[in-house]
This record gives C-alpha cells, sequence and structure tokens, in this order.
C-alpha cells in the first residue's frame, strides 16, 4: 500500500554540515569538498538507482558536473553560518515500477523547484525493501541573466501608507538624521528594511510543497491507493498515524532485529485494520 512521507529541511554551515557531502550521499557519487578538503566517497553504496541533476534557465551548464556545483555553493555562501542547500526526501509508492519512480520525481522535481529558479541533484534509493526514497538537493539562491548566482536579499526603503520614505529621526535632535560622505556632502537617511528576493524560504511553501508531492504520485495511483499530504487529523479520519521509520530501524528489521519504530508503527497498522 502506499505511504505518504516528504520532509524538507536546511543543510546549513552552523551545524558543521557540507551540501557537497550530501550531494555525495545522494547520488552515491565520489566529490572533492574544497572548503575542508575532504572527499566523500559513496560510490560503494548499492542503493542508489538513479541519480540527475536539472539546472534552470541562466545557470552555467558546467553545474551538470555536481563536484563543481556544490563547491560553487559553498564559495558563494561565505558566512560561517550560512545556509547551504535545502534537503527534501520522499518516499516512493512501491506500486510504481523504476521509470514511474524516475518521471514521478523528475517532474514533481522540475515543476516545484527547477522552474522556479533552483538548480536539484536528486537521487532515487531502492534497498529492495519495499520501500524506496528519493532525496532532493536544492540551492537556495537563483542566478542572474548572465549566469552569476543571484542574491539573496535586497535593501529597500520602508514606505509610510502614502507610499512615501520614511526618515530616521535623530531622537536627540528630533531631526532627520544626515550621513556625511567624502566628496559628496551630507546625505538624508532613510528607514530601510531588508527582504529576501524569493518567496523559498516562506513557511507556506512547506505545505504548497508536500501538497504537490501527493499529487504528483497521485497522477500514476488508482483510487484505492490514492496518498494525502494532510494528518489523519486534518482529513477528519479516525486512525493514528504512523512514525518515520528512517534507515536505521529498517536495516535492524532487515538483519532480524526488531526495530521499537517499525514495532510502533506494526501496532498503529494493526489498530487502524480494527
Amino acid at each position: 500500500m502506499a505511504i505518504y512521507h516528504c520532509s524538507i529541511r536546511i543543510i546549513g554551515r552552523s551545524k558543521g554540515r557540507s551540501a557537497v557531502a550530501y550531494a555525495a550521499y545522494c547520488s552515491g557519487t565520489k566529490l572533492y569538498d574544497k572548503e575542508v578538503r575532504k572527499t566523500y566517497n559513496y560510490t560503494g553504496q548499492n542503493s542508489v538507482v538513479h541519480s540527475e541533476i536539472n539546472l534552470p534557465q541562466n545557470a552555467p551548464s558546467e553545474f551538470y558536473d555536481r563536484e563543481k556545483l556544490w563547491n560553487a555553493v559553498h564559495e558563494i555562501e561565505t558566512r560561517s553560518d550560512a545556509q547551504l542547500a535545502r534537503e527534501v526526501e520522499v518516499a516512493l509508492p512501491r506500486e510504481f515500477i523504476r521509470q514511474e519512480q524516475i518521471d514521478t520525481v523528475r517532474e514533481y522535481v522540475m515543476n516545484n523547484f527547477v522552474h522556479k529558479g533552483m538548480c536539484a541533484d536528486w537521487g532515487i534509493h531502492d534497498k529492495g525493501d519495499g520501500n524506496p526514497y528519493a532525496h532532493i538537493l536544492l540551492t537556495l539562491r537563483g542566478f542572474k541573466p548572465n549566469g552569476e548566482w543571484a542574491s539573496k536579499s535586497k535593501t529597500i526603503y520602508v514606505l509610510d501608507e502614502n507610499g512615501e520614505k520614511i526618515p530616521v529621526i535623530d531622537p536627540e535632535t528630533g531631526e532627520q538624521k544626515l550621513r556625511i560622505r567624502n566628496g559628496k556632502g551630507a546625505e538624508k537617511l532613510w528607514q530601510q528594511k531588508t527582504i529576501s528576493t524569493s518567496d523559498w524560504n516562506d513557511r507556506s511553501k512547506v505545505e504548497e510543497w508536500r501538497a504537490a508531492w501527493a499529487r504528483e504520485c497521485n497522477k500514476r495511483l488508482d483510487q484505492q491507493h490514492q496518498i494525502d499530504h494532510r494528518s489523519y487529523d486534518r482529513q477528519e479520519v479516525d486512525k493514528a498515524s504512523t512514525i518515520h521509520e528512517g534507515h536505521v530501524a529498517r536495516k535492524m528489521e532487515r538483519e532480524g532485529l526488531v526495530s521499537d519504530r517499525c514495532e510502533i508503527n506494526r501496532e498503529i497498522r494493526e489498530l487502524n485494520e480494527q
């Protein structure tokens, strides 16, 4: 039976994460991280059955080379606490044959991310345990028409209800503050704010992307196996939701051990059937 799983998280340097390392894992390849001078080798990972890179308009064609792509991300994100990439992990319906898996992920990636300006590097993992899934790694910056990285944010003037700029007031004088610039004289200061150049980090996008994954899968699933991104409570269905098992728990089960998380899900499914 098809299950729904779609998790989204940020890969950031502040937690010691490397976008190059994640790309190597997602694609089952060997990549060199110039920033830390380290090679990540996942070529022995037999679970990766397909991987590819999709680029948006204006992205340099050299970024089809994932080592160049993710090292370029590290170079442009200079802050020690910089966000490097976004990872989307989705469970693939076990009813799909391999080509349906590939087509579903590709269309989801193109429609929701690449056509919006992101680079996408993704791979399908299948360990033969009946739980195929895909890792999708996304860039957080768009591109200028000349192929250079675009800024994540920009500074704009704060406007009043009449659309006029709001002055910065000196609390001591009650007058508008001035800044003296060499060779340019006095310059009036106006209130400014920094805004994102895209809506990619809006909280509403998570809900949108999760719903889009369900719709993409449902195009290829019959009515009996349709999936829904909403919780049972939101669907007003009298069932308990299963928990995310993860690859460690499933590996334990394959080796003949009992995972607490898998055991909990077995109990939940049995109660739901009852």
